[in-house]
C-alpha cells in the first residue's frame, strides 16, 4: 500500500481551483436570507462529505510534515530526555575521547604555544644573525642596549658610559685632528680646515681597510663553521649507518668512544669528512677485534706418545718361582711339573 503522503499529493492536483473559486464567489454573492439547499447538503450525494474529509486529511498531512521537518529538541529522543544529554561530558585531557583530536582545547592550546615559540625563535635568530654580521659579541651588544636605555632615563649616566666610545669614534672618523696634524696647525704650516680635510681622508682610507679586514675575518669564520658542520654531519651519518647495520652498536658505543679518544690523542683530530670516516672505521674495527674470542693455536709437529698396552702372560704375584741357576735345577723343575 503506498504511503498516505503520496496519495494526498496525487489528490491535490485533481482539485479544480477554478471550481473552488467559483463556489467561493457564489457563496459570497448569495442572499443572506437564502437557506442552503437540503439536497446539496444531503449525505446521499457524498460530494460535501468528500470535500470536508479531503480538507481534514490535508490539514493532518501538513501538520505531520511540519513535525517531521522540525528538529528534535536538544537532549530529547521520542519525547524523553536522554541521560547523556542531561549530564555534560567532562573534558578529557588524557585520552582526547570527548572531541576529535584536532579540535580538542588542549591540542589547540599547544598549537598556539608552538606558533609563539616559533616566532620567538625566529626573532632570536634575526638578532643573532645581526650580531654575527656586525662582529659584535654578547657583552658589546648588552653594553650598547644599556647605554641606549640610559639615554632615555638617565642621560648623565649614559654620557659617562658612552663618552670614551664617542672620543674613539671621533678620532676614527677624522673629526678630531691627530697629533701630527695638530702640530702642523700650531706651527702654521697648515690651516685648520685643510688639516680637517686630510684627517677625514685618512679616516676614509682606514675605514676601507678595516672593512676589508672585517670581511676577510668573517669569511674565515664562516668557512670554519661550515667545516665544523661538515665534520659533525659526516660523523652523525656514519653513526646512523652503523646503527642500522649493526644491532649491537649501542653496546659497543662506550668502547668505541674510548678508542676514538685514543686515536685522536695519538694521530690527531681529522680535519676532513673523509678523514673522520676513516678514523671511525679504524676505531670500529679495533673494537670488533677486541670482542672476538681468543683461540690458542696448537703446535703442528707434535709426536704422539705410544699407547700403553696391558701386560699379558706371566705369573701372578706370590706364585712366582726363582729362576733356575743350573741344569740340575731345570731337571728338577721339569720333574715337579711331570
Amino acid at each position: 500500500m503506498p504511503p498516505l503522503d503520496d496519495n494526498i499529493d496525487e489528490l491535490e492536483p485533481s482539485t479544480n481551483s477554478a471550481d473552488v473559486a467559483a463556489d467561493a464567489d457564489a457563496g459570497q454573492n448569495a442572499p443572506a436570507n437564502d437557506q442552503p439547499d437540503p439536497a446539496a447538503s444531503s449525505p446521499a450525494t457524498g460530494e460535501n462529505d468528500d470535500t470536508e474529509l479531503l480538507s481534514v486529511v490535508r490539514d493532518v498531512v501538513k501538520e505531520s510534515r511540519k513535525d517531521q521537518a522540525a528538529p528534535p529538541a536538544e537532549g530529547e529522543v521520542d519525547g524523553q530526555q536522554t541521560a547523556d544529554s542531561a549530564a555534560k561530558k567532562e573534558q578529557d585531557d588524557e585520552n582526547y575521547s570527548d572531541v576529535p583530536f584536532h579540535k580538542h582545547p588542549r591540542f589547540q592550546q599547544l598549537l598556539r604555544k608552538s606558533k609563539t615559540y616559533e616566532q620567538d625563535a625566529k626573532r632570536y635568530q634575526n638578532v643573532q644573525s645581526f650580531l654575527d654580521n656586525s662582529g659584535l659579541n654578547a657583552e658589546e651588544a648588552a653594553d650598547g642596549l644599556i647605554s641606549m636605555g640610559l639615554m632615555k632615563t638617565n642621560p648623565v649616566e649614559a654620557w659617562k658610559r658612552i663618552k670614551p666610545a664617542i672620543q674613539k669614534l671621533l678620532v676614527a672618523a677624522g673629526e678630531v685632528l691627530p697629533e701630527d696634524l695638530q702640530t702642523m696647525v700650531k706651527e702654521g704650516k697648515m690651516d685648520h680646515n685643510a688639516a680637517l680635510e686630510v684627517s677625514r681622508s685618512r679616516a676614509g682610507v682606514n675605514a676601507m681597510q678595516v672593512q676589508r679586514s672585517f670581511e676577510q675575518q668573517r669569511g674565515e669564520r664562516r668557512q670554519q663553521q661550515d667545516a665544523a658542520t661538515a665534520l659533525s654531519t659526516a660523523a652523525n651519518d656514519w653513526q646512523a649507518d652503523r646503527q642500522k647495520k649493526d644491532p649491537n652498536f649501542d653496546k659497543k658505543f662506550v668502547a668505541l668512544q674510548k678508542e676514538i679518544l685514543y686515536l685522536q690523542s695519538t694521530e690527531g683530530k681529522p680535519n676532513t669528512p673523509d678523514a673522520v670516516r676513516a678514523q671511525l672505521n679504524k676505531a670500529y674495527k679495533a673494537v670488533n677485534d677486541a670482542l672476538k674470542p681468543v683461540t690458542v693455536p696448537q703446535p703442528r709437529n707434535v709426536q704422539k706418545r705410544p699407547e700403553i698396552r696391558p701386560v699379558t702372560g706371566g705369573q701372578v704375584a706370590g706364585n712366582s718361582q726363582p729362576a733356575p741357576r743350573s741344569t740340575l735345577d731345570i731337571v728338577r723343575a721339569n720333574r715337579r711339573q711331570a
